[in-house]
């Protein structure tokens, strides 16, 4: 613990003023601080030594992480200081200086009638939502022989919507004593310097001032209320920078200076002038000179103001994001990536848009500008066009607005947008473009939606095209709307990928040191590899371990499948489609004795790894989100958290401390989202069970309310791990526990807890890994909830890997090398040496999923024929593969890319307009993948809530095993056969897009193709069943489509593009008897499918379509060969 002498001040009430002013020399702050006569000043831009006037209640200490010094406000932007300043650091998770209370009636204590005044300079650089930054407190250290609600005072700084609202806290005393809290109804932005100032006097509830940045702050008492009554006084500590033992969620993160607690109410004219800040100037030459040529640069600027801004605003220190791109339009915005690539939950942006528009002649143009949000645009430093903020909504009794009218073929104003007209006339030569978005502001969610810049000359009924540096390019068209956003979106996914990684390369060092360890620990723990049996086919290592058992009971393996099975069984494992034609005929092109391997590095290689995984951790970790407003055991959406800890191939054991240390975004896909579980009397029991789940194979579902009767679990023991998570511990709830029924039957099970007993951290398992162990590889400052991480990852803990690659092999092989993929009570491996020798490659190479996927997917186990017949025993040792069907996100992501159709659907929200935050309503996108999909049940019996599109995917999916909600976690779904699958996939709308022939089918341009039938035939099979046909069936296929083949295409024909459904319903407007009417006529438009081509012969068409349908609907589609 590292200890440091306070600059403290200490005046006495008879004390005279320290205020000395040299003649026509104006004081310093320093000096007009101390003329106030504060009873605790800490100036932390000079040498604590020199500042100490006295001292009392001993040295204090700087804990957990705090730093002092470090470089503070710059006199250049804050003229009130004279020299440069210095701060204290403070990193959170506990960080604090402590100063001991002197005793009894301290200058410290403030009780009734007292007046104090607490004001300091703060830089925040985190506030997310709901959390209370301790800028100072009295009390509620939660210390040994303290109090737990001590609370005399504390300034903090409290979170919404990515600003921090300054809020006093005090806890009063009495028969009925709670606490009293006000806060500023105006905050201040993160990651800049400010002045922050409360004053009160004790008893006098309307002495409440506040000061921020030198203006005078509004409130509200928003808990406990106004009172007259005393606040709780005695002895503890006062700390700087956090409370509560330390509590990540009380924890400053930022810096501090100028810290000072008075015993008067400081006059307000005083507080208002301790803030100054000088304006920067904007060169915008200097600006626009460094754009590249033909470029436009797009900045983002997180904590941005929550309304439009005049252009020489400022906006910002720095742009938190910053590319160049070709047009005036945005799609997204990127993602923003705490330290070690976790995405943080976004504060209000602006997207500002820079280019240079070059014109070789005069243009008399019309723009257009569409957006969301609020948006200005300025040429040549003028204001040329704006669209107004949008509002919130609370209700949702607004009138339905009427859909924009569609202008010839000019692409359809999105519902929920906006658009403006504007003619303006520019001269030739080159003109400054600067273009403002808003994306978020107060009560709203932070989404972009579409912004487009377009331009037209004035007067003509051309289509509107995108502006561009260069001038207008590509007319905005529906077909080029469509590209666009697609376009966009890749850029976008790119742009994050490349933030991420910048943003995770700041924790490379700590795990490259683990993963050391790692290695060592593997390589004594690998069992020897067994030798070759002669006669027994091997391709690596895990065959020579089958190899053994297999030559020992005297069972020969199947025969390796045949190359179109393997392509096909393969693609799917790792990608989660079907392998299209053109993947297998490049299969087949290249030579025979490498295509396997070579297949199985390109698979491992692209990013639809990521999208085949995600819905397994869906599944095992329970992810839940809600679009309609939380229910039971809802989570926040941290499906994209795993999508892109896939894509990078994470090493899965800082995947799995991630996710367990819960930091990041709540909301908006990051692992923050698991720790919710709403409306839960102790959401991280339900944490702590999915954990011990997923990453120990251990079944705590029944400990979670009582002692489990046929598991060695007792209710202490998952408590135990909860209160790691919590960081504290945990009183358990009457609701947590099973009542005893006097004078009823004994009860089956029974608790070792009582309600209301209290539960401090503990590790049951220490037969894997002791927490001496575990903290060997942590951060000298990791809290509970790090060391609960640090314990299940550990390089020591080689269940967690043992685990984890008996769920990779249950996955490819259909059953596991233990049985008991999540409950290995009473469960022992049935190849415990392959067990520990895949545990130690995951271990030896840095927990890479893919090395170990490559090494099973090579091996020839993997590769062998299904064999039908094999009896149990033999399934055991792997002599083949157990037959498998189709997960249902494959079945519909198959069905999907072999008809060469994207999903289609509405954007997964009852809130498309987006004026809710997300807390209230999330919006999941519009999904590209099956894993995307969520429950869309209202649970109100609200037509005007559905969403049609959607459903048809979802039916097909809930068909087939997937699961709406998942309020507990599963290892395997259920896959017994139902009357129910085999009608959803002949007949349900999915199957119907999949065959109807539409101008976007890509089985409409094979058939439009100068082809013969016979190629036809042979291209059908290959894209639908990943293989050629037989005899039989190219000659009942050629008896189908033979008549009318040569008159199949219709000359001049149109190829119509397939209309996009807009849906002018939103929460705001869905008790309208309008929404329902309206959302019932999109119902039955989805239900006419999509329109058939008119390019073909109908008839034949109608023909080619059911071959398409008995390919679809047979068994060889539906399981993995």
């Amino acid at each position: 613990m590292m200890r440091l002498r306070l600059a403290l001040l200490f005046l006495a009430a008879s004390a005279g003023s320290t205020l000395t002013v040299i003649a026509d020399e104006p004081p310093s702050y320093q000096q007009r601080v101390a003329a106030t006569r504060p009873v605790l000043y800490w100036n932390m831009s000079q040498s604590p030594a020199d500042q100490a006037v006295g001292e009392w209640g001993g040295p204090p200490t700087l804990e957990a992480g705090a730093k002092w010094p470090v470089t503070g406000a710059s006199p250049d932007r804050h003229p009130v200081f004279a020299d440069p300043q210095q701060a204290l650091q403070l990193p959170g998770n506990g960080a604090r200086l402590v100063v001991d209370d002197p005793g009894a009636e301290s200058p410290l204590d403030f009780d009734l009638g007292d007046a104090i005044t607490i004001e300091a300079w703060v830089k925040l650089d985190a506030a997310g939502d709901g959390r209370h930054s301790y800028v100072v407190g009295k009390g509620r250290t939660n210390r040994a022989g303290q109090p737990k609600d001590n609370q005399n005072y504390a300034l903090r700084l409290t979170g919404k919507g990515g600003r921090a609202f300054p809020s006093f806290l005090f806890r009063s005393r009495g028969p009925q004593p709670q606490y009293h809290r006000w806060t500023a109804d105006r905050g201040m932005r993160v990651g800049e310097w400010h002045h922050v100032a409360v004053s009160y006097r004790f008893g006098e509830p309307d002495s409440l001032r506040g000061f921020l940045d030198g203006g005078e702050l509004k409130g509200v008492w928003d808990m406990g209320g106004k009172t007259t009554a005393a606040p709780v006084v005695d002895d503890d500590q006062l700390w700087i920078g956090s409370s509560m033992g330390g509590s990540s969620g009380s924890s400053f993160v930022g810096a501090i200076d100028e810290l000072a607690i008075h015993r008067a109410l400081v006059a307000p004219e005083e507080l208002q002038a301790r803030f100054a800040k000088t304006q920067k100037i904007v060169d915008w030459g200097a600006k626009f000179a460094g754009l590249p040529a033909g470029q436009v640069l797009v900045e983002v600027y997180a904590n941005a103001p929550e309304e439009l801004v005049e252009l020489d605003d400022e906006i910002g220190d720095a742009p938190r994001a910053a590319y160049v791109q070709h047009e005036f339009a945005a799609t997204a915005i990127p993602n923003e990536y705490l330290a070690g690539g976790v995405p943080a939950d976004l504060s209000t942006q602006l997207v500002r848009m820079y280019g240079v528009l070059k014109l070789d002649s005069a243009r008399h143009w019309e723009l257009l500008l569409r957006s969301k949000n609020g948006s200005r645009l300025w040429i040549d430093g003028e204001l040329a066009v704006e669209t107004p903020l949008m509002s919130r909504n609370s209700s949702g009794h607004e009138s339905v607005p009427e859909l924009a009218r569609v202008e010839g073929q000019l692409a359809a104003l999105s519902a929920g947008h906006q658009e403006q007209r504007q003619t303006v006339e520019l001269a030739a030569g080159e003109h400054r473009v600067i273009w403002d978005l808003v994306v978020g502001g107060k009560g709203v969610r932070v989404e972009l939606g579409e912004a487009y810049l377009g331009a037209r000359a004035a007067g003509s009924d051309d289509v509107f095209a995108l502006l561009g540096p260069a001038g207008t390019t590509s007319p905005l068209t529906e077909a080029f709307r469509t590209e666009l956003v697609e376009r966009l979106r890749e850029a976008t996914a790119a742009l994050n990928t490349r933030l991420r990684r910048e943003a995770s390369a700041k924790d490379d060092h700590y795990w490259r040191e683990r993963h050391a360890l790692a290695a060592e620990i593997a390589a004594e723990l690998r069992p020897d590899t067994p030798a070759p049996v002669a006669g027994y086919p091997a391709n690596n290592a895990i065959d020579h371990f089958l190899n053994a058992r297999l030559a020992q009971a005297g069972i020969r393996p199947a025969e390796l499948t045949d190359p179109d099975a393997f392509l096909r069984r393969v693609t799917l494992d790792v990608s989660g489609v079907i392998p299209t034609a053109e993947e297998w005929a490049a299969f087949h092109a290249e030579s025979a004795d490498q295509r396997r391997s070579r297949t199985i590095s390109r698979l491992l290689a692209t990013d639809r790894w990521a999208d085949h995984w995600v819905s397994y951790w869906q599944d095992v970790l329970a992810e839940n989100p809600g679009i309609l407003k939380p229910k039971l055991n809802n989570t926040g959406p941290f499906r994209f958290w795993i999508h892109e800890a896939m894509v990078d191939n994470k090493p899965f054991d800082r995947f799995a401390t991630e996710l367990i240390r819960m930091r990041g975004s709540v909301y908006d896909g990051g692992p923050g989202g698991f720790s919710l579980a709403t409306q839960n009397d102790v959401p991280m029991a339900a944490k702590a069970h999915v954990i011990a789940n997923a990453f120990l194979g251990v079944e705590m579902k029944c400990a979670r309310c009582h002692d489990a009767p046929y598991h060695p679990y007792q209710q202490k023991e998952l408590m135990g791990l909860a209160a790691f998570l919590e960081r504290k511990a945990i009183k358990l709830p009457v609701s947590s526990t099973v009542p005893e029924n006097p004078g009823g039957r004994k009860p089956l099970v029974k608790s070792s807890l009582e309600p209301g007993a209290v539960i401090d951290p503990q590790w049951p398992f220490d037969q894997w890994v002791t927490l001496e162990q575990a903290t060997q590889t942590l951060p000298a400052d990791a809290d509970q909830r790090e060391q609960l991480a640090g314990l299940v990852t550990s390089p020591y803990n080689v269940r967690f890997a043992e685990v984890v690659v008996n769920r990779m092999w249950h996955r490819y092989f259909g059953r596991g090398l233990n049985g008991a993929i999540d409950d290995w009570h009473d469960s022992s491996p049935l190849h415990p040496e392959l067990l520990r020798f895949l545990a130690c490659e995951l271990m030896s190479h840095q927990y890479d999923l893919k090395h170990v996927a490559s090494l099973m997917l090579n091996s020839h186990a993997y590769q062998r024929q299904l064999a039908p017949g094999r009896d149990s025993a033999e399934l055991d040792l792997f002599a083949a593969p157990s037959r498998r069907r189709m997960s249902a996100e494959q079945l519909l992501d198959s069905l999907l890319s072999a008809a060469g159709k994207a999903m289609d659907t509405e954007p997964l929200s009852l809130d498309p307009e987006g004026r809710r935050d997300s807390k209230t309503f999330l919006n999941l996108g519009e999904p590209r993948r099956a894993w995307e999909f969520t429950s869309l049940a209202n649970e109100r019996d609200r037509p005007a809530l559905a969403l049609p599109a959607a459903q048809t995917m979802v039916d097909l999916l809930a068909a087939y095993g997937w699961r709406e909600s998942r309020p507990n976690p599963i290892a395997a779904r259920e896959e017994e056969p139902t009357m129910l699958q085999p009608l959803t996939l002949a007949n349900g709308l999915a199957g119907m897009r999949a065959t109807r022939l539409s101008d976007d089918h890509v089985v409409t341009e094979m058939a439009l193709d100068d082809v013969r039938l016979e190629e036809l035939i042979d291209r059908l099979f290959a894209q639908f069943l990943t293989r050629a046909p037989t005899a039989a069936e190219r000659a009942n296929f050629a008896e189908l489509l033979q008549p009318g083949f040569d008159s199949r295409v219709i000359p001049g024909a149109p190829k119509r593009p397939r209309e996009r459904l807009r849906n002018p319903v939103s929460w705001s407007n869905h008790l309208n008897h309008e929404a329902t009417r309206i959302k019932q006529e999109l119902e039955r438009r989805v239900r006419q499918g999509d329109p058939p081509t008119q390019r073909l012969a109908s008839d034949w068409r109608e023909r080619l379509e059911d071959g398409i349908w008995a390919l679809l609907n047979s068994p060889e589609f539906v399981f993995v060969p």
